[in-house]
């Protein structure tokens, strides 16, 4: 039998900012290396949501282009769990939001990762702690 793995959700906010590269991309590929202690869990929506990054004209404008976003989500779905989200949760300031604290309690998440100041705020849903990937990275490396 093997160990218990940190199950963690990644805001598709986040993985934005690794596409773009720079310091969330050094942080990502960390993640990446440590995959023997952390199990990535996703849904349906969030890779919905990192899809449509190519039509968001600020992801476009970096150039950011669909055949980017599919090879990376091809790696992506390779080393990560899919979760059938079921549960409907309603908390927080943001709608939007409800999705991935669905997706952490039908994951049973250890850490959500995200960059949005709705969650941030939280700081805590059920037995999932709410983190900055910075915080996320500098509390586990």
């Amino acid at each position: 039998m093997g160990i218990n793995k940190i199950r963690v959700v990644i805001d598709p906010n986040i993985i934005g900012s690794v596409l773009l590269g720079g310091i969330t991309r050094k942080r990502y590929l960390w993640l990446l290396s440590q995959l023997h202690i952390f199990e990535v869990c996703y849904s349906d929506k969030v890779l919905e949501e990192i899809l449509r990054f190519p039509e968001v004209d600020y992801f476009r404008d970096k150039g950011i282009t669909t055949a980017m976003v599919k090879a990376f989500l091809e790696d992506f779905q390779a080393y990560s769990l899919k979760i059938i989200v079921t549960s409907q949760v309603k908390l927080g300031r943001d709608k939007n939001d409800y999705f991935l604290l669905s997706l952490c309690r039908d994951a049973r998440a250890d850490i959500l990762t995200s960059g949005d100041p709705d969650l941030l705020l939280l700081r805590q849903y059920a037995k999932t702690t709410i983190l900055s990937f910075k915080d996320f990275v500098e509390t586990f490396s």
